[in-house]
């Protein structure tokens, strides 16, 4: 029996929620130019270095971090970088079970290590093609890529094999930023993103990047968009903090509410199912903050819209009222961005019925002519 309750919202004012959420701080002293993945359902940061006006300190340890319960455990130290001594600007790939992580400054040559995080182990990996430093790869379907140059390395790791692709119309520099989204590897390089697809293996240019960065930015994917974050411009100290949304399905940029934290350069990202991490890095001073990001989070409420709907949580139907003269449309989103319903509504009842919805989180958009709003939702 599908029940009557409904709750009523009125949106009367203009505000936005924040996208960014402050997480427990890193586990460890700040630093930049470090490594941070994710592997399955956990995050982990590490080595880097820090130096200021004092020497050159290197860092060779290791954290995980758990979205559950918003918290770090230290894990074994890098082997690798000059005998375990560590290193910082190094090549990392987050697999479904393992992490892989070499190169960099402070390498002894082009090392490479297996990290598993279910005996919390290191061992040695294919050694690198070249000694890969400062340069963020990607992930698609447990394969990682990086650009040397123009040349496409390649990493299976099922055969613990390197191999050499079509070789990138361009040439990569360092301190680029990369997502993927949909199966496709996207590249900052500069100003100019290239976009991979491993299937044909071929590369496309697409829409220059339009924000102040050209380098040591941060750059994730969520519900099927890109984002770059933080980064300098031509010199290290100016550093910003723009955050960009890249929509490939329309191959355009939309510049989105700053980042809540300190400006920096030399941050790491990763991504933990629907939601973005981001961490540590540098201005001048040395940060070991972590954030969380939600870019649905980061649309604004807009006024005039009058509406009520219920019950919330969903279990048979949703029942919404509309009090507008043009009606307005009602689509309920996955946490992958995919529409699952979308209609529209006038000055009336409308049911929707759920009952070929998975159970799950929803995000709920109400859009007219003009104006969004969006509310979550819970299907059970």
């Amino acid at each position: 029996m599908r029940s009557l309750l409904v709750i009523f919202i009125l949106l009367i004012s203009h505000h936005s929620f924040s996208a960014w959420i402050q997480r427990a701080d890193f586990g460890a002293e700040g630093r930049h130019r470090g490594t941070g993945i994710h592997i399955g359902n956990k995050g982990y940061i590490g080595l880097g270095h820090y130096n200021g006006a004092g020497p050159n300190i290197i860092k060779n340890d290791w954290w995980e971090y758990d979205p559950a319960t918003n918290a770090w455990t230290q894990k074994a130290n890098y082997p690798g970088g000059n005998g375990g001594l560590g290193a910082y600007g190094c090549l990392a790939f987050g697999m479904d079970k393992f992490g892989f992580v070499g190169g960099g400054q402070n390498a002894s040559g082009p090392e490479f290590y297996r990290f598993d995080p279910s005996t919390n182990t290191w061992s040695p990996a294919a050694s690198l093609p070249t000694n890969a430093m400062n340069t963020q790869g990607f992930v698609i379907d447990n394969i990682g890529y990086y650009v040397s140059g123009s040349t496409v390395y390649a990493y299976n790791s099922t055969t613990n094999a390197w191999t050499i692709k079509n070789p990138a119309p361009f040439t990569n520099s360092v301190w680029n930023s990369s997502f993927v989204i949909d199966n496709k590897g996207y590249i900052k390089s500069g100003l100019s993103l290239y976009e991979y697809k491993p299937t044909i293996d071929q590369w496309a240019m697409r829409a220059s990047f339009p924000g102040l960065a050209t380098a040591g930015s941060v750059g994730f994917s969520q519900r099927n968009k890109g984002y770059i974050v933080t980064g300098y411009a031509s010199w290290l100290s100016e550093v910003n903090s723009e955050v960009w949304e890249y929509d490939p399905a329309h191959n355009t940029w939309v510049q989105l509410d700053e980042f809540y934290g300190t400006s920096r350069r030399f941050a790491v990202g990763f991504e933990i199912g629907d939601r973005c991490y981001f961490g540590i890095g540098t201005n001048g001073t040395n940060f070991n903050d972590f954030w969380e990001f939600d870019a649905i989070a980061s649309t604004d409420e807009l006024s005039s819209l009058e509406y009520k709907f219920g019950p919330n949580p969903v279990s048979d139907y949703i029942e919404f009222f509309v009090n507008n003269d043009t009606g307005l449309w009602v689509e309920i989103i996955d946490m992958q961005g995919n529409s699952v319903v979308r209609e529209f509504v006038t000055d009336q009842i409308l049911q929707l019925n759920r009952t070929m919805v998975l159970p799950g989180n929803y995000i709920m958009m109400i859009t007219n002519e003009n104006e969004r709003s969006i509310q979550r939702i819970t299907l059970i």
